[in-house]
């Protein structure tokens, strides 16, 4: 597992750890709503990151023979499970909060401190989005420096394998725009003396974590049935087949993700006809060293070899892969 997905997820269960409590301690001496959906919120985080640190730790374990390709795939599950949380804890909570505030408002007290712990949390969630973006940076092997980076991971947050920087991203995000909408209600409520604008942040906090945990499972969903490398992966490995010696075409490369920075490659290749057992299996294992020198994540490989049939197929499935791009 990359150290920029350990990176993150540390960074994010540290500073989750210190805006919970500062939000704790606001939510229970100020009585608001969108505060202790704040909390909530903070508290789910935390939680969520420690799921994440569980499951990138498994996914560490060796083969064996019951799991031939490895555990890689428990960050999938185990950032399914923290999305679970995340929806049936956070934002079911804020939502119930929420409306109770609607419906029977309750004042809010020590409204100083509550925007002193919200303008504190404000600091920290910059700090923790700043450091969820250089991860997905680091992710997807691109070198931008400054405010670049903003639009850059904003960008490329698709093409993240590693499922703990895409939930910390979003989830750092997310808090981000809670702590901002929190902070606004209760100016808002404190100014206009109406609670129920307090309670509207907290509804607000609540479907807008309902929505991303929705996302986020059904992102892990779709890595656990297998998900495809990104086209611009398969090309390589093509580009990098073709253009092995004893190699005249490519076809067929099919991939899957066995874990955030392991790929499984199916692929066939066309030799001459009539050449020797030896010499075939010799041009499959440089196919199968240059690929791996290439992409190192690439881990399994799976070559099949057929004569040359004479047809351009590679040229053909290149084209389609641009055009995905």
């Amino acid at each position: 597992m990359h150290s920029s997905g350990f990176k993150a997820v540390w960074i994010a269960l540290f500073a989750n750890l210190s805006i919970f409590l500062t939000k704790a301690i606001a939510a229970w001496v100020g009585n608001s709503a969108a505060m202790f959906s704040e909390a909530l919120h903070s508290l789910s985080d935390l939680v969520n990151s420690i799921f994440l640190l569980i499951g990138m730790k498994l996914a560490c374990r060796p083969p064996d023979i019951e799991h031939p390709f490895g555990y890689g795939k428990e960050v999938y599950f185990w950032s399914f499970i923290a999305s679970v949380f995340m929806f049936g804890v956070t934002s079911m909570g804020s939502l119930t909060r929420g409306y109770h505030q609607v419906v029977n408002p309750h004042p809010i007290a020590a409204v100083e401190i509550i925007i002193i712990a919200l303008s504190l949390a404000v600091l920290f969630e910059i700090y923790a989005v700043s450091a969820a973006m250089r991860a997905v940076i680091k992710d997807v092997g691109i070198k931008v420096k400054g405010f670049k980076i903003i639009p850059a991971s904003i960008k490329n947050i698709n093409h993240v394998a590693n499922p703990a920087v895409k939930f910390v991203f979003w989830e750092d995000l997310a808090a981000l725009a809670g702590v901002m909408l929190a902070l606004t209600a209760v100016f808002v409520s404190e100014v206009t003396n109406n609670i129920v604008y307090d309670g509207i942040a907290s509804i607000l906090i609540g479907i807008m974590l309902g929505t991303l945990a929705i996302m986020l499972a059904y992102e892990n969903r779709d890595m656990i049935v297998g998900r495809a490398a990104h086209p611009n992966i398969v090309r390589r490995i093509g580009d990098v087949a073709i253009k092995t010696p004893g190699v005249t075409d490519v076809k067929d490369i099919k991939t899957m993700y066995i874990g955030a920075h392991s790929l499984l490659v199916n692929m066939t290749i066309e030799i001459k006809p009539r050449l020797n057992i030896e010499l075939a299996d010799d041009i499959v294992a440089e196919v199968e060293e240059r690929i791996v020198k290439k992409l190192d994540i690439v881990k399994e490989i799976n070559i099949e070899i057929v004569a040359d049939d004479n047809i351009n197929d590679w040229e053909k499935e290149k084209e389609e892969l641009n055009c995905k791009l």
